[in-house]
């Protein structure tokens, strides 16, 4: 195993100043779109509740109004709620507000109303999604009628399409939870459109609509010289005040836009599979506003969940940052959530010591603001745990995964708790402590919540399915069982099925799933299958790590252990050597990967007949799996019976 799936932080809150002033609103109903396009206008609503952190609750009137006495110029909203109605946006309990002179708007729904335009969303989502099945069958139908395919294109094209289908599920989920939740009165009459052609399927269009605006890059073009003109404007602003207002108005007009039309390119290649692509607009989108936090965490999230590319993925996270620090008004818990995110990215290129020291400065900023049982505050326990878990320091791991779950298990909200990933980890410190009976119920916990929630085909989903193919790889090596060893192939099939339909072949989880295919293959003595499965693994992170990361170590590793099983020593050795030398570099001598080389290294000495060579590099082994896992350990009860071994022959 390689590595532990781990969800990215949600952060949002922040602190408030002194200040006082009365903010003006309304209350209303979302406005719909019907099928023709036309909106049905939200209604006014009486009675809404509105609290204000540090302030007193108000209630709406006859029209919907009210009026809040806010405490500072930045403020959040506690708490709104009408009996019978929720929010249709839960963010609005999150977001920071600053005050305005524009009125503060409001947006309920009763909960039928909602659930039926989710509903009404997800069946024309799903139908354009069958209709494109249907479109793209007969379409390879017709090139089959007309000898342009062959039999085994046709089969091959036919089972691409079947592929792309079954990650429909979170996509038609996402898709009709935004839409249901969007308030088309705040919508222009071409945006309407084009969110009506993007919900009935018809891509093309909705595309040519943002087409007919101008080119995307030159539109942007024209953005930044109205950015630099307000630059030169505000050097002179006595003079050209209203000049600078006007050209503000404007680019700020042409901003939102681009954007809007930037995401909506974004979703429309997201639909159709066409990662890079989709990338490419919500890369552009970021562009737009360096300043906008939240664009740069999704074009940051996106990079790095679909093209495992953490050094373009870092660039958002710290322009982000760097962004909110040089701002006194940031939300706390933003600049929180930046940190994490940096976290992440250096544990998942193997800098455990950085990534921990991130990690240490996002959790003392959501220990300033007081709630000991956030739920961010668990997740930043899970992220510390795996990272301990990824340096070899179970005890340390398994204590923040129990202080995770700790406060995951208090929290009743499902759509807020993420206890499956929670399960997950701990199943994986149990596996690696050898508690298997115990790493199986939480494995299986976590899959069946995964399951529950993402359905059948999500990278949640694979990474928890690699998760069981692991438990039952060991089982089968522990017990000699043959049936383990089938349904650990099982397992890792179905996730790397999952994976390669979501990511493609250039992702480091598809690295790990060929790496432990091929450990299956090993224990089966099918060493051809084991090693063509290790060396693709090898590639792909070679490719996307660098040669200089414990992942590349562990591949050269499981090459050399295929090729002393094939009974090539001199080829086993060369990988041995290599993996050692990195791990040396990488970890130093105090490390269970460092030992697990060492180890290897004296059995293969063994078997070549080199009896001084093997008991050096046995006892190196035991003297430090014993100093971090204790005597009791079965790894180094496994160690003392080679040395024992080798000291009779000589």
């Amino acid at each position: 195993m390689k590595r532990i799936f781990v969800l990215v932080l949600t952060l949002s809150l922040a602190i408030t100043t002194s200040f006082a002033q009365t903010q003006q609103g309304y209350v209303k109903t979302k406005g719909r779109l019907t099928s023709n396009g036309t909106v049905i206008a939200g209604q006014r609503l009486s009675g809404a509740t509105v609290t204000v952190q540090g302030s007193n609750a108000v209630v709406s009137g006859n029209n919907g109004t009210f009026s809040l006495v806010i405490p500072s110029y930045n403020y959040f909203l506690q708490n709104v709620q009408k009996q019978g109605y929720v929010l249709t946006d839960p963010d609005v309990l999150s977001k920071q507000y600053a005050y305005s002179k524009n009125p503060l708007v409001l947006v309920l729904e009763t909960k039928e109303q909602q659930a039926d335009d989710k509903l009404a969303a997800e069946k024309k989502i799903r139908r354009t999604l069958q209709r494109q099945l249907q479109e793209k069958e007969d379409e390879i139908e017709s090139l089959k009628e007309q000898n342009k395919l062959n039999e085994e294109d046709y089969r091959k094209q036919l089972q691409e399409v079947y592929a792309q289908q079954e990650s429909n599920e979170k996509l038609i989920s996402e898709m009709a939870d935004r839409y249901s939740r969007m308030d088309f009165d705040e919508v222009d009459e071409f945006n309407r459109r084009i969110s009506q052609l993007i919900l009935e399927g018809k891509l093309t269009e909705a595309d040519s609509l943002i087409n007919a605006k101008g080119d995307i890059n030159t539109r942007a073009a024209v953005l930044r010289q109205h950015q630099e003109a307000n630059a030169q404007a505000e050097q002179e602003i006595k003079k050209k005040q209203k000049k600078l207002e006007k050209s503000k108005e404007l680019a700020q007009k042409e901003l939102e836009d681009l954007a809007q039309d930037c995401y909506s390119k974004f979703e429309i290649f997201k639909m159709k599979h066409q990662n890079d692509s989709a990338a490419y607009y919500i890369v552009k989108r970021s562009t737009l506003d360096p300043m906008n936090v939240e664009w740069q965490f999704e074009a940051g999230d996106f990079i790095k969940d679909y093209f495992a590319d953490y050094k373009q993925a870092r660039i958002h996270y710290e322009t982000a940052l760097h962004n909110m620090l040089l701002n006194s008004d940031s939300i706390q818990r933003n600049i929180a959530l930046a940190y994490g995110n940096i976290g992440k990215i250096e544990a998942a290129i193997g800098n455990y010591d950085s990534s921990l020291q991130y990690y240490e400065k996002a959790i003392n900023i959501l220990y300033q603001l007081n709630d000991s049982l956030n739920i961010d505050i668990a997740r930043l326990y899970s992220d510390i745990g795996v990272t301990y878990y990824m340096m070899n320091k179970y005890d340390l791991a398994e204590e923040y995964f129990l202080k995770d779950l700790s406060i995951s298990e208090s929290i009743k909200d499902d759509a807020k708790s993420d206890l499956s990933t929670t399960y997950s980890n701990l199943s994986q410190i149990y596996y690696a402590k050898d508690n298997f009976e115990k790493a199986l119920v939480y494995g299986e916990k976590a899959l069946t919540m995964d399951i529950k929630k993402y359905g059948e085909n999500d990278p949640h989903v694979a990474t928890v399915l690699n998760n069981q193919g692991l438990l039952y790889k060991k089982k089968g090596d522990y017990e000699k069982d043959s049936t383990a060893y089938t349904k650990a192939l099982e397992l890792y099939n179905r996730s790397l099925a999952i994976r390669l339909n979501v990511y493609g072949e250039r992702h480091p989880d598809v690295g790990t799933s060929y790496s432990n295919i091929g450990g299956v293959y090993e224990a089966l003595n099918n060493y051809q299958k084991a090693l063509e499965y290790a060396q693709k693994d090898l590639e792909i992170s070679k490719t996307i790590l660098g040669e200089e990361h414990p992942d590349v170590a562990t591949s050269y590793n499981n090459i050399g252990m295929v090729y002393k099983y094939m009974g090539d020593t001199d080829s086993a050795l060369h990988y041995y050597q290599k993996s050692l030398d990195m791990r040396l570099k990488i970890y130093g001598e105090d490390h269970t990967a460092t030992a697990g080389s060492y180890t290897n290294m004296g059995t293969l000495f063994y078997k070549m007949g080199k009896y001084s060579s093997s008991l050096e590099y046995l006892e190196k082994a035991k003297s430090i799996f014993s100093a971090l896992l204790g005597e009791e350990h079965s790894i180094v009860k496994i160690i003392n019976k080679h040395i024992e071994t080798v000291k009779k022959k000589m």
